[in-house]
Order: structure tokens, then sequence, then C-alpha cells
């Protein structure tokens, strides 16, 4: 989305005058959410030294799940023209994972910000490690609501490539890609 083009087959098709992205990460350090920047940047094709006027990175690491909602609403009702969120950490946006409540309510906010912003959410959320399914109710209302879940995982044949599999599409369905 960042470069406006195809990167590792995939490529976002944002609304005219929507080109901005905000991602938040909410559980990672800021050492380790300054390597991801480097590395959108560097898959973008765009310098990693200076900061992007189309990227708005937000590490919320030490906040309660309340205050980052409330971080992610403020930003949004900014009206940057935003036109895709990407939430590393929804879990981090509840209490209690098995909270069905709670499940329901932050997956009331993301549907209430794509239909009043127009924008494209991206979340992500941890498999069990005992099999392959999304962890939670928060997972279980995810499945439920989202248009694609992917799932992504080390290759076997190369430990620093991840993969990216189609688990769940209601539209068109993609070939796995590296």
């Amino acid at each position: 989305s960042l470069a406006g083009r195809q990167v590792l087959n995939y490529r976002a098709h944002l609304p005219e005058g929507k080109r901005r992205i905000l991602y938040v990460d909410t559980e990672q350090s800021r050492f380790h959410c300054h390597t991801v920047l480097e590395r959108i940047l560097r898959l973008a094709g765009l310098p990693t030294k200076t900061d992007n006027e189309n990227l708005d990175f937000i590490c919320l690491r030490e906040y309660t799940p309340a205050v980052r909602i409330e971080v992610i609403d403020y930003a949004l009702r900014q009206n940057k023209g935003y036109g895709l969120v990407i939430i590393d950490g929804i879990r981090d946006l509840i209490n209690d994972i098995n909270s069905p409540g709670e499940s329901v309510e932050i997956i009331n906010d993301l549907m209430r910000w794509t239909n009043m912003y127009n924008i494209h959410i991206h979340t992500v959320l941890h498999l069990n490690k005992s099999d392959d399914n999304t962890r939670g109710h928060i997972g279980t209302e995810l499945n439920n609501k989202a248009e694609t879940v992917m799932k992504i995982i080390k290759s076997e044949l190369n430990p620093e490539v991840s993969e990216v599999r189609p688990m769940i599409t209601r539209e068109k369905e993609f070939s796995n890609f590296a």
C-alpha cells in the first residue's frame, strides 16, 4: 500500500484522497517497532532513515486496552486521509481474550471505524499454539466478520521467510506467497 504498487503479491486499492496508512503496534518495544517500520519502508523501496508522509506508526505497548482504543479513535478522528489502518495486536485492545462482550465491543468498533471513515483495517491475532485456530472469542468474532483471514507461518525451507496462506475468504481466494 505504501509503495503504491504490488509488493509480495499484495496490492491495495485505496480510495482517492485516502492514501495514508496508520500502523498501530500494541505489544512490541520501541526498538522492535522501529525494526518493523524499517522493514515496511525497505519492502516499499523507500528510504529507511527519513519519515514517510504517508505512514503514521504508533507504539502503544505500555498502555491499557481502553487507552489504546482511545488513541486509535483519536487518530482516526483527525481525518488525516487514512485509507488503511493496521492494528498489530488486536488482542491487546481487550482485557479478556475469552470475553464475548469485550470481543463484540471491539469488533463493533472496527466495523464502526471502517464505515465512518471509509477505511480498510488489517488486524493481527496469533493462532493457538496447539492448533491452527485463532485465539479466544476475539478470534471467533474476527473470523465471523472479517473479509479475509490469512495465516502467516515461517517457511520450513528457510526460517527467514514467512509464507502467507488464505484461511477464510469471502471474496476471491488468493494463492500462497512468501
